[in-house]
């Protein structure tokens, strides 16, 4: 093959640009510390390189902002538990004060103050915020646990279904032929119509269900008034028992067969048979309405289903209707693992813990509403218009009735106080589950950002191994790209100088 001058020209040329490029590459990668510039250098290395980065970029993200976002919350939610259970660790002291026989009525009405402070300050741990968001109100973060102001809550209007089990049912102390104020302004003596004889006042005992709240509505629906209130049984066949009697009666005493409601004190008074039915079928619901909440008041949504009735409310013309369900807020932690940051109200400020501290509230002022009568008839006695022997034997009569009434609500008032030292302890039982159940999580978290730290640093070491230069290789490389170019342009400056005159 005859071999021409242009060939050894171009051939040696395109040697030339071939050590050019490869002297090139060299110097791409000691400029940019990078095997490659564009992802036709090394398909390989470039699609290793996108998986490395995306990887490395999520635990970047759950490291950098989701892990420490959770853990503030976290922490945030700890440490209201942990001021909640010190706020219960001194109703637990008050209430064992308040159980002593050594304290009178009027220490004792302190201490009930103090508990009604302290409940309020209890309440007010639900309302903790972290970020801008209530924490203990699950997916509303925008609305506090309890009603800020007189203001915010009087537009408030709810139409409340709350479930009960057997274990809701309970006994209640009631009075019998106790003494009213009327009583003793009438001189009315309790006396045994057959025979005539003074009948003292005694105690006795009611089966009862509480409801969540005080001072509800006296009909279940304002809208339909003739609606009597009723309790749905949680048998198989939804057994539907209609309320007999809404009284304010505090001491009332229902029938065998009968169903009251006390709209003021919020409890479903059953008789016997009732009872019996209840009980059986492992509870029951009862749906009943308020609108008269007030600053402090505990939101129904956070504890019950709800109906919102407030018109302005109303969303395309519907009520607002609240099923109270789980709300979990869960945080991405880690490649598919999610964890749960919020601790919901109903699983740590127990609604009923201010129910109890007004039973115990309730209990010290009827022992002081029995002083103030004891103190009325005695001055009544000292008065000229009763010194007649009929108004002084009645008077007596009083006296010796309302003496035995106040015995009884000291002993009563007493196992009040004896109760709510055990309830007390069932509470501070509660939030430290509460407690517990939160510090399991930040356990979990602190293992997920010890795990994810060991692989920030595998992805980072596997991402620099897969695209970061060896300097000492590359320098190696390019000094001999450099000494192979320099030899090929020494080459080429010979052939391409020589031409057929050279040989003439």
């Amino acid at each position: 093959m005859r071999i021409t001058n242009r060939m050894m020209i171009n051939s040696t040329m395109a040697n030339v640009q071939i050590n050019k490029r490869q002297l090139n590459n060299w110097d791409n990668q000691l400029a940019t510390e990078k095997k490659i510039s564009k992802p036709s250098d090394d398909p390989i290395i470039a699609i290793r390189a996108l998986r490395l980065r995306a990887s490395l970029d999520q635990v970047t993200q759950y490291l950098g902002k989701n892990i420490p976002d959770a853990t503030s919350w976290l922490k945030t939610t700890e440490d209201a538990l942990e001021t909640g259970y010190k706020i219960l660790e001194d109703l637990y002291d008050y209430c064992t004060q308040g159980s002593t026989d050594s304290y009178s009525s009027a220490e004792r009405n302190t201490i009930a103050e103090s508990l009604n402070k302290l409940r309020d300050a209890f309440y007010a741990e639900g309302n903790v915020e972290y970020a801008g968001r209530y924490i203990f109100t699950g997916f509303m973060t925008d609305t506090p646990l309890t009603y800020q102001s007189d203001e915010d809550a009087a537009d408030e209007d709810f139409t409340i279904t709350q479930k009960f089990s057997r274990d809701d049912l309970e006994m209640k102390t009631v009075y019998t032929d106790a003494y009213s104020n009327d009583d003793i302004l009438n001189l009315a003596v309790k006396t045994d119509p057959a025979t005539g004889d003074v009948i003292m006042p005694n105690v006795s005992e009611v089966h009862r269900l509480r409801i969540g709240y005080r001072d509800v509505c006296e009909v279940p629906d304002k809208e339909d008034t003739a609606k009597q209130f009723s309790i749905t049984l949680n048998d198989a066949a939804q057994t539907v028992i209609q309320v007999t009697n809404v009284t304010t009666d505090t001491n009332y005493q229902p029938g065998e067969n009968e169903l009251a409601f006390n709209p003021a004190t919020g409890e479903i008074l059953m008789g016997e048979n009732i009872y019996r039915q209840v009980y059986s079928a492992d509870g029951c619901s009862f749906t009943y309405t308020k609108d008269n909440f007030i600053k402090g008041d505990l939101n129904p949504i956070m504890y019950y289903d709800c109906v919102d009735n407030n018109p302005a409310h109303m969303l395309h013309g519907e009520k607002l209707v609240y099923k109270k369900e789980n709300e979990d807020i869960e945080y991405n932690v880690n490649f598919s693992q999610k964890l749960k940051v919020n601790t919901e109200a109903n699983t740590a400020y127990n609604i009923y813990l201010g129910r109890d501290i007004d039973n115990l509230i309730t209990s010290v002022q009827n022992v002081i509403d029995i002083e103030t009568q004891i103190e009325h008839v005695e001055n009544m006695m000292e008065q000229e218009q009763y010194q007649d022997e009929a108004s002084q034997q009645k008077l007596s009569s009083i006296m010796e009735g309302l003496t035995k009434q106040k015995e009884l609500a000291e002993e009563e008032m007493t196992n009040t106080f004896e109760n709510g030292v055990a309830q007390m302890k069932g509470y501070q039982q509660e939030v430290s589950l509460a407690k517990a159940d939160v510090g399991n999580r930040r356990r979990r978290l602190e293992l997920t950002q010890s795990r994810l730290t060991e692989q920030k640093t595998n992805f980072t070491a596997l991402k620099s191994e897969n695209e970061d230069i060896d300097l000492e290789e590359v320098v190696i490389g390019y000094s001999a790209a450099e000494l192979v170019y320099n030899a090929s342009l020494t080459a080429a400056s010979k052939v391409v100088q020589q031409t057929l005159l050279d040989f003439l």
